[in-house]
């Protein structure tokens, strides 16, 4: 299928079974805490509605991507497909990539309702304290954050976290090396405000786009168009001039002044790795001039959570395929797959390879290694008979096919981010943001591969034939 906008794919889900009406929660950790004990459970996604100070109608989708079933259904990926079986349809999908311009419109389902100049008033929106120890309630979790350069027309989406701080301002925190931040950079070094809007509740694929890391100068909307299969509807920003998603369910237009103009204290926020490692600091602050809703709005939260759970849309990181991609274009022969661990929050890659002589495992290893330039605390290569994505086929790998003496490198100095809960308060101030890798061998040892013990499970051949004689014993 095909999604209009957010509200038809939760509308789908909850069509399918795949949604649980929740009434009369509070902001104030109830819907955070419920959320994350949903998805420990692999459960429905959760749909907030009459929630305790607020309309019935002001609704919030939680975690709508939580599950690899929906996140398939999102992307129009084969429901059934694991999670790694999704990394290589994302790369089947990726290299016939064609960016697709978006359509622009007059108008749009998110001009329903207008608020501007003083009448703003983000309060009148259920924003939750998702995580117990946050510095306060985050409206923008679920959200696509839109910018632009000065004097140029590509425009950049991202998805960037922004802590509410009153009625008519948000925080907005982005790392250094986002693009997001680079392009708010180059407005101050010309002593402006830059001009900003946030979406929240987009379509999948729009949402898929803000939280991929696409190349600088590659604007999001072609990328969702390309995913969606078809242009997405913008329009211009009254406020700011951007295009703007025009069937988001909420819709922010504003502008974040020079830090040394006005900055605010935020966080701490427990973010993907599962910590609150980037902890409470003064951020730049967007002054919202506007905003823009549909009628009973549904939005959309995607808090951060614990690993292994996920409530994103967890396509591919670009440094997992630029990983695959690069061991193929340095010649790696036998390479099956390359996947970051969510287990590891993010910090444990994988790779599978077919052996194909002396030496070829830790090789790979090595060149996997330095090919990652993002936080990466451990390089695992397995054998092709294990599955990168399945973090206990590749614990078992590494407890029975290597030795700590002869199998573990490590490798100073990598690098890596102010997120890293390993990297000291005194060095997230003043450098350098490095830590220790290890390379870890779990293959069978290419000297004596042929004679290792063999594994006791049933081959592919018999399992299928066995299946299908049996079926209806697994069919419910």
């Amino acid at each position: 299928m095909i999604w209009k906008d957010f509200r038809s794919f939760v509308a789908e889900m909850d069509r399918r079974g795949a949604v649980k009406l929740i009434e009369g929660a509070h902001c104030d950790l109830e819907i955070g805490t419920l959320t994350e004990l949903m998805c420990e459970r692999r459960g429905p996604m959760l749909l907030f509605d009459a929630i305790a100070g607020y309309p019935s109608g002001f609704r919030i989708a939680a975690a709508p991507y939580g599950t690899t079933v929906r996140t398939a259904a999102a992307l129009g990926f084969p429901e059934r497909s694991t999670a790694f079986e999704m990394v290589k349809l994302w790369r089947d999908k990726m290299r016939s990539y064609q960016p697709l311009a978006p359509v622009q419109v007059s108008s749009g389902p998110v001009l329903e309702n207008v608020m501007e100049g003083g009448s703003v008033d983000l309060t009148r929106f259920p924003t939750p304290i998702w995580h117990e120890k946050d510095g306060g309630p985050y409206l923008g979790t679920g959200c696509s954050v839109i910018t632009g350069e000065p004097g140029e027309p590509w425009v950049n989406v991202g998805t960037y976290r922004c802590m509410l701080h009153d009625a008519q301002t948000t925080g907005v925190d982005i790392a250094p090396y986002h693009h997001g931040h680079l392009h708010m950079a180059k407005w101050w070094a010309e002593g402006k405000s830059c001009p900003v809007a946030v979406a929240i509740g987009t379509d999948p694929y729009l949402f898929a786009a803000s939280t991929n890391n696409v190349p600088w100068g590659t604007p999001e909307y072609e990328f969702a168009g390309f995913l969606k299969g078809e242009p997405l509807e913008v329009l211009r920003g009254p406020r700011t001039g951007l295009p703007v998603p025009a069937n988001t369910e909420l819709l922010l237009e504003g502008e974040v002044p020079p830090p040394d103009s006005e900055r605010r204290m935020e966080g701490p926020f427990g973010e993907y790795t599962g910590y609150y490692a980037g902890g409470e600091k003064m951020a730049p602050v967007i002054r919202v001039q506007a905003v823009y809703y549909r009628t009973d709005p549904l939005l959309h939260g995607a808090p951060p959570l614990k690993p292994p759970m996920s409530t994103g849309l967890s396509t591919p990181s670009g440094s997992v395929l630029g990983v695959w991609e690069g061991l193929e274009k340095c010649g790696m022969a036998g390479i099956k797959g390359v996947y970051s661990l969510s287990t590891g929050g993010g910090f444990t890659t994988v790779v599978s390879v077919q052996q194909q002589y002396a030496g070829h495992a830790r090789q790979v290893g090595r060149i996997a290694s330095g090919l990652m330039h993002s936080m990466c605390r451990m390089i695992i290569v397995v054998d092709d008979d294990i599955d990168p994505s399945n973090a206990e086929e590749v614990l078992w790998a590494i407890a029975t096919r290597s030795d700590p003496v002869t199998s573990f490198e490590i490798q100073p100095d990598s690098p890596s981010g102010t997120l890293d809960p390993m990297i000291s308060p005194e060095r997230k101030k003043s450098g350098p943001l490095t830590s220790g890798r290890a390379l870890i061998i779990a293959c069978r040892p290419w000297e004596w591969k042929d004679q290792f013990p063999a594994v006791n499970r049933a081959s592919d051949a018999l399992r299928g034939r066995i299946y299908d004689k049996w079926r209806s014993v697994f069919e419910v």
